[in-house]
Formats: C-alpha cells, sequence, structure tokens
C-alpha cells in the first residue's frame, strides 16, 4: 500500500514505502527545498488532493477569461453539479462565483534512497560508533593473534620489529624463534685428527661453518659420519650445539649474518678406525 508524506516547507508531497520509512527511523530530506523533517509527523494513506486540469480533463466550454499579468487565462466556472440539477437551467456566466485556484501542490514523487537517515547527524553518528568501536577491536584481535602464531615469520621479514616482538610474546607468552635457512650454511674448513697415536680412538674434530644469510639465524645440528677405508658408513652420530660450543656461549643467540661458527669436538671411536668423515648441517 502506498503512503504519503508532506515537506512543511515547500508543501510538496512524497509516495513513501514502509521499508524507506524504517530504515531512515522517519528522518528524511526533501528532494525539492532540501529541508529536513520527520516523514511520520504527515504520514498519510490517502493521496494528495490534484485539480481537476492536473488530472487532464478539459476546461469547460463556458469557461471565463481572466486578465493576468501573464496574459489571459481560462477559468473553468465554480458552480457545483448539484445546483445546476436543481435550477434546471445554468445561470449567466457573469453570476456564477468564480473558484479559487488550488494551491495544493500535487508533485507525487518518490524519494530516492540516499535522502534518507541523512537529515540527522546525531543519530547518524550515534549509529556508527558502535561499528567503529567493533571494527577496531576485531583489528586488535587480530594483530594479536598474527604475533601470537607469526612471531618467528614476523621476526625475519622485518628483523627490526624483533625487539618489539620479544617483548610482545612476553606477555602473549609465545616464542619469536631464529630463522631456520640450512642453504645458507656452508661448512667452510674441517678436519678431524688423532690426538694421541697411542690411542687411536680418541680424535678430534674442528669445522668452522658460515652463516651467508642476511639474518641471524639459529645454530643448527650437526650430523658426523664416519667411514671406512671403503667409504662405508662406520658411524653416524647427531651433535647439538650444546655439544660442540664452547660452554661460554650462548646458543640462544644463534650465529649472526655472515659470521664464522667455530665447531670442536672431542671424541672416542672406540674400536673404529675412521679412515674418513662427512659433515651435514641441518635443523631438526
Amino acid at each position: 500500500m502506498s503512503m504519503y508524506t508532506r515537506c512543511p516547507h515547500c508543501d510538496t508531497h512524497f509516495r513513501v514505502s514502509r521499508e524507506q520509512l524504517q530504515a531512515s527511523s522517519g528522518q528524511v530530506r526533501c528532494g525539492r527545498c532540501h529541508t529536513a523533517f520527520d516523514a511520520f509527523a504527515t504520514l498519510t494513506s490517502q493521496p494528495p488532493a490534484m485539480p481537476e486540469t492536473a488530472k487532464g480533463k478539459p476546461a469547460p466550454a463556458g469557461a471565463a477569461e481572466v486578465d493576468t499579468p501573464n496574459g489571459p487565462s481560462r477559468q473553468e466556472p465554480s458552480m457545483a453539479l448539484g445546483e445546476l440539477a436543481t435550477t434546471g437551467s445554468a445561470e449567466p456566466e457573469a453570476a456564477r462565483p468564480e473558484r479559487q485556484p488550488s494551491v495544493t501542490k500535487v508533485d507525487v514523487l518518490t524519494l530516492p534512497d540516499n535522502l534518507f537517515g541523512s537529515a540527522s547527524p546525531l543519530q547518524s553518528e550515534g549509529r556508527r560508533w558502535p561499528w567503529v568501536v567493533g571494527t577496531l577491536s576485531l583489528l586488535v584481535l587480530i594483530g594479536v593473534q598474527g604475533v601470537y602464531f607469526f612471531a618467528t615469520v614476523l621476526a625475519m621479514q622485518l628483523p627490526q620489529l624483533r625487539p618489539w616482538l620479544g617483548d610482545a610474546c612476553v606477555w602473549l607468552h609465545c616464542n619469536v624463534a631464529l630463522p631456520r635457512m640450512p642453504d645458507q650454511l656452508f661448512v667452510e674448513a674441517s678436519d678431524l685428527q688423532v690426538l694421541d697415536s697411542s690411542r687411536p680412538g680418541e680424535v678430534l674434530l674442528t669445522a668452522s661453518i658460515r652463516n651467508r644469510a642476511l639474518v641471524v639465524q639459529e645454530l643448527p645440528l650437526i650430523e658426523l659420519t664416519l667411514t671406512d677405508r671403503l667409504n662405508q658408513t662406520a658411524a653416524r652420530k647427531v651433535f647439538y650445539p650444546a655439544d660442540y660450543l664452547d660452554k661460554s656461549v650462548d646458543p640462544k643467540r644463534g650465529v649472526g649474518s655472515n659470521q664464522e661458527l667455530p665447531v670442536k669436538l672431542y671424541l672416542d671411536t672406540g674400536d673404529i678406525k675412521p679412515a674418513g668423515y662427512r659433515l651435514y648441517v641441518f635443523f631438526a
């Protein structure tokens, strides 16, 4: 069902729908004079009254011409139909009372949707701030989850954020691990030698591992494989940073960019008399 409302400033009538009024709480803006008003105050289900000339009816043949500033105009007689039927004959046009021209504006316009809700900034702001607070809260939550789950990746991509990420993880109970890039770790030099010829099972392994990455890396694990004279595997063992580092070095510091990592291992091979060896650097 169509409903109508009227602008109190310019008396222009508008056709509106229930959905439009509910969406804007009745606050609208006139599309003609741009006045903001409450559509519920003048809401009606009756269409506005329209003059007969606006309905497309031609003026009767007996209409009189009246001089106006804009030239002569025709006015129809104002005698009601009931009066004509009662008297049986029409009075002269000069005796007929003239009908006053209607001043009701009959332009029935449909309000565009973008006019609703724009008339009350206070109400718009009142509805907007919960969404703003909710959006900001979600962004903060996403940021906290990103730090908790991807702190190591963020620290690797943005090394300048590592101190800040470390402080945040103290509060979030997470861990900012050092990057692991084994393809950027290279064994620069190594040697396996017998310390005492009288005890051939006691050997010393020394090596130098260089980090060619642009960031600090986690200390790797080292796999040592001893081979016999036929180059077959005689023994294999994996060593952790605490095994091959000097006791004064903290393993959590890692190895810096373009820095060499010294390795020193005292081994007792027992009855195995190695003819050669292989070193493999990796991360668990």
